[in-house]
């Protein structure tokens, strides 16, 4: 009878220790026989090892339990009964803790809650305009089970030129926060940005009472240095363009002159030898086009905001300008000159022919005749050699020689009676006098552009998208869905989609980490000045605010309706465009993400979505198993709204069809009982009937809660989806 019962107690003690697991196994299966699923489970070890434990542990203590009941019921155990109940006692409540311990860390790291890292900077844009330096501190701190230990690597990256401003890694435990202090100075003058990026991705090792699957948490924070001017460089900075300006005009009328005296000495040409006004016009132009080279290096050292350089370069180009000036209104005088001169000559020649053809009508002894006949052979010498001769030094000397011979003679000549006749007449040539050129000195409005801003990254520089790119480059806003377990803090929502945004980071996406908003009003576009496309982690479940000396003060609420998530994801639409200063905005959901962006969308309308990406949305609905136990661990409102029957399917099914293109991810290939699925949504309620649909097959392991639900968002498991996201994207022209 003894051993009969006490057989009876291992049995009964061994049927409650499985227990719990059984019901386990019966809540989360949706097919099959519960006994042969629970034979199954308790098989494969590595799934069931915990339910092993927890039953041997209950089956231990309820037959001890038991078994000392019965032994202090027995009237010969009486003498000893205190002690034993006190030694009976001590070791129940050790092993109900160390049970209890154990169950409850395990429970939690099974719900989800492994390890949730924290990222957050005092300050997120920096503005440089003086020559102080500037400090940025970032915070880094750890929620996980007190007795884990998170392993971290960090990397701070100027991704402007790609080079790395420091590497490490460190340990971290629940309690402790990590403290990273980074300070810059001001590198430039010009209007520029820079980014840089603080990358952290930590894991947890298991050991004992550290239950943990070692997946790495990656969290990222986006700094924007933005340089300028001060006033007092500014202030220099419109006096140099002024001063360039005056340059230039200056340039200009030098020029003009030289085309003036060009024009001029090609004229000349045709009568008179211009070697030396050529050469000298040949130097000038050679010292206008080094000053019109001084005068553009100036406008680039403007335009680049070289305040150290730009003074000394313009006291050389005005110096330059000034001889240059000076020696072309020299030419021009000279030139000017040597017309005056050989106009005169012309006259001079003239005037001789008139006073000889007046001694012609004079009666002239034999004397004066012969005198007179000489000065005409003379004359009409002069005239052909004046007519070759390319010296006018030569033709101004020989011509007022004559000149001044002649009229003498005429002043002496004594008239007779004698008739002078003429051998050879006086030459009738006559010559064009050189007409002056004057060109009329027109110098336009002359301006100088501003520089543009200089964006970079990766070393690709280019101007920066202050302007007109409002309609490119589209910022890609990443939406996590339900939470699984509604006892965790909203941040463990953003992990989701993480791997894919990094894969995209290292295919040239900036990563904007995850958005925070700040107290303080922020200058429009800071994200979007870099011509790249921004990818930026944001969640409807809670707001992030930041104060003016850098605190975060977080307002989380996962316990609000799917159209209270709507409202949130206006609000982030709307700060993502702001700060990236684009139009729309192109959207990468994951489950539940997909309801609130087309709630979203049947609210408030679609002209801010270019595009969208669902992955494993319950587009109508949730229902069986799924909706029965989705509020016994997640929130009970969205539960409700979730639920295939309910208002909220109802209204999206009968909800416009939205006129951007969606394209649609479905899950499928786990058991859900009537149908496949990706293990929480069947294939039914994620298909879409107007977006482009694609079926990505996979598996579940619905005991260890691995569902391809959430494992169809890991590039390394399902690369094909992160191929399907990069193709969508690219075709935006991104």
């Amino acid at each position: 009878m003894g051993k009969g019962a006490a057989f009876l107690r291992f049995v009964i003690c061994l049927i409650l220790g499985f227990l719990p697991s059984f019901i386990f196994v019966i809540l989360l299966v949706q097919s099959g026989s519960p006994f042969t699923n629970y034979i199954n489970f308790l098989k494969d070890f590595n799934s069931s090892w915990w339910a092993w434990a927890c039953a041997g542990g209950l089956i231990i203590f309820l037959y001890l339990f038991w078994s000392s009941i019965i032994y202090l019921k027995n009237p010969e155990n009486k003498g000893g009964r205190k002690v034993t109940l006190t030694i009976f006692v001590f070791i129940c409540a050790i092993i109900l803790f160390l049970i209890l311990t154990q169950v409850y860390l395990y429970g939690q790291f099974f719900l989800g809650s492994d390890l949730l890292i924290k990222l957050s900077s005092d300050k997120d844009n920096l503005f440089f305009s003086e020559n102080q330096a500037q400090d940025v501190t970032f915070k880094i701190s750890a929620t996980m089970n007190p007795f884990c230990v998170a392993e971290c690597n960090y990397e701070f990256v100027d991704l402007s030129s790609g080079n790395l401003i420091e590497t490490g890694n460190f340990n971290i435990v629940s309690i402790f926060l990590k403290l990273k202090t980074y300070s810059f100075n001001r590198t430039e003058t010009n209007e520029s940005q820079k980014l840089a990026r603080f990358y952290i991705r930590c894991k947890t090792e298991e050991a004992r009472f550290c239950y943990t699957k070692s997946k790495e948490i990656e969290r990222s924070i986006l700094i924007t240095l933005n340089y300028g001017l001060n006033e007092e460089e500014k202030k220099i900075m419109d006096a140099s363009k002024e001063k360039i300006i005056d340059l230039k005009k200056t340039s200009l009328l030098i020029e003009q002159n030289l085309n003036e005296s060009n024009l001029n000495i090609i004229g000349i040409n045709n009568f008179f030898s211009t070697k030396n006004s050529l050469d000298e016009f040949s130097n000038l132009q050679k010292k206008v086009l080094i000053s019109n080279n001084s005068i553009i290096n100036l406008e680039g050292l403007w335009k680049a905001k070289k305040i150290t350089e730009i003074q000394e370069k313009i006291n050389e180009t005005e110096a330059m300008l000034q001889e240059i000036n000076k020696s072309g209104t020299l030419l021009r005088e000279n030139i000017f000159s040597d017309i005056y001169l050989y106009n005169s000559l012309i006259d001079n020649l003239t005037s001789t022919r008139v006073i000889l053809n007046e001694i012609s009508k004079l009666n002239l002894n034999n004397l004066f005749c012969e005198e007179f006949k000489e000065e005409v052979e003379k004359f009409n010498i002069l005239v052909e050699e004046f007519a070759n001769d390319s010296d006018l030094n030569k033709k101004e000397q020989d011509t007022i020689k004559l000149f001044a011979e002649i009229f003498l003679f005429y002043q002496g000549i004594e008239e007779s009676e004698e008739i002078c006749s003429l051998e050879t007449p006086i030459s009738e040539k006559n010559f064009s006098k050189i007409n002056l050129i004057y060109l009329d000195k027109i110098v336009p409005e002359i301006s100088l552009e501003e520089s543009e801003s200089i964006c970079c990254f990766y070393g690709e520089c280019e101007s920066c998208c202050d302007k007109n790119c409002s309609n490119k480059n589209y910022p890609v806003i990443f939406l996590h869905g339900h939470s699984v377990n509604k006892a965790l803090p909203a941040d463990y929502s953003l992990d989701a989609l993480a791997k894919i945004k990094e894969r995209l980071f290292k295919e040239g996406y900036i990563d904007a980490g995850t958005l925070i908003t700040s107290t303080e009003k922020e200058q429009p576009g800071l994200w979007g000045r870099v011509n790249f496309p921004v990818a930026v982690t944001a969640s409807y479940f809670f707001d992030i605010y930041k104060t003016a000396d850098g605190e975060e003060t977080t307002i989380p609420s996962k316990t609000d309706s799917i159209d209270t998530y709507a409202i949130r994801l206006k609000d982030i639409i709307e700060t993502i465009k702001y700060r990236t200063n684009k139009d729309k905005v192109i959207i990468v959901a994951h489950s539940m993400g997909g309801l609130v962006t087309r709630r979203y969308v049947q609210v408030f309308g679609d002209s801010n979505i270019e595009k969208a990406i669902f992955i494993t949305i319950p587009n109508h609905g949730i229902d069986g198993k799924i909706s029965d136990y989705c509020s016994i661990l997640g929130e009970k409102s969205t539960c409700n709204d979730m639920n295939k029957d309910s208002i909220f399917i109802n209204k999206l099914d009968n909800a416009p069809k939205p006129q951007f293109p969606i394209t649609n991810i479905i899950g499928i290939g786990c058991d859900m009982g009537s149908e496949t699925g990706d293990g929480i949504v069947k294939n039914s309620s994620q298909f879409l009937s107007y977006a482009t649909n694609y079926y990505i097959g996979g598996k579940c392991n619905e005991l260890n809660l691995d569902f391809l639900h959430s494992n169809i968002v890991n590039p390394e498991q399902y690369p094909e989806v992160y191929g399907i996201i990069k193709k969508t994207l690219n075709n935006s022209g991104l």
